[in-house]
């Protein structure tokens, strides 16, 4: 009877243990079914947060876009009436074409002022000097000259509507008579010929004028990129001094020349002159 008793009390513990275990588990579930569902509402409210997002991006773009499209609209008309003025990279009138000189004048004024203030280096001191906008007729390069003191022309032999050759010359307007050389800058493009072949040319006719006289040739990147040469005719205060550069950049296919002629006493004046204007020399595509 007891051994019956203490098999029906283990019985009834395991029971009780099983239940227990049952509780448990059941308990767990519950637990796990609540942070489910926890998880589906942070989910929802996600991906609702996500859809609302998208939905005002969406609307912002649609009245973005609506309220640019008539200012769009309108720049159509002024674009194509602007083309009856002006030129486009494909509508570019060439050389001898009726309205080209106008063509070229106005994309001049577009990019350069008449004037403008150039900076001056003399003995050390700098001042700033109001210099005019000088264009050759072929339209190869622009330069700032000192009017004030320097007479500015161009040679009418070359006609800008029919050829890419050009003269110009800066002469200054006080001359000490003949004892003394002109004092002048002179600008030559010329076509059909390279930098480095001018400058064997220049070279040569260097040393025929100066005979006897070390003509200097070295590479420069002021006051332009290109060659330099440099001869003089003596030391005398009045001794012709001559300075070519050969331009490195070319306007098409043709090549700019600068030489500059003052005598030895005048160097340090106008040749700084010289050479702060042709700082402001720029080749024109």
């Amino acid at each position: 009877m007891e051994k019956w008793e203490n098999e029906l009390k283990k019985i009834s513990t395991e029971q009780k243990d099983i239940e227990d275990v049952w509780e448990r588990i059941n308990g767990e579930m519950d637990r796990d079914l609540r942070k489910e569902r926890r998880r589906l509402m942070m989910q929802r409210s996600w991906i609702g947060a996500v859809a609302t997002m998208v939905l005002v991006l969406g609307t912002l773009i649609y009245f973005s876009i609506n309220n640019q499209s008539p200012e769009i609209t309108s720049e159509v008309p002024s674009t194509s009436d602007s083309d009856s003025t002006t030129t486009t990279g494909d509508d570019q009138l060439t050389r001898g074409e009726p309205g080209f000189v106008e063509q070229e004048l106005t994309k001049i004024d577009a990019r350069f002022p008449e004037t403008k203030e150039v900076p001056l280096q003399i003995e050390g001191t700098e001042e700033m000097i109001a210099m005019s906008r000088v264009v050759p007729g072929n339209f190869a390069y622009v330069l700032y000259a000192d009017e004030e003191l320097y007479e500015i022309s161009f040679d009418s032999r070359f006609d800008s509507n029919t050829t890419d050759e050009s003269s110009a010359s800066i002469v200054a307007r006080n001359s000490l008579g003949t004892d003394y050389p002109e004092v002048k800058l002179q600008i030559d493009t010329i076509p059909g010929k390279k930098p480095t072949e001018l400058a064997s040319e220049k070279a040569a006719l260097l040393e025929e004028k100066y005979s006897g006289a070390t003509i200097d040739s070295e590479l420069v990147t002021e006051p332009v990129v290109g060659y330099k040469l440099h001869a003089r005719e003596g030391d005398s205060p009045s001794s012709e001094v001559t300075t070519i550069y050969v331009l490195d950049q070319q306007h098409d296919e043709s090549t700019i020349v600068v030489t500059q002629t003052v005598f030895l006493e005048a160097q340090e004046g106008h040749g700084a002159r010289f050479f702060s204007m042709l700082k402001t020399l720029q080749v024109l595509d």
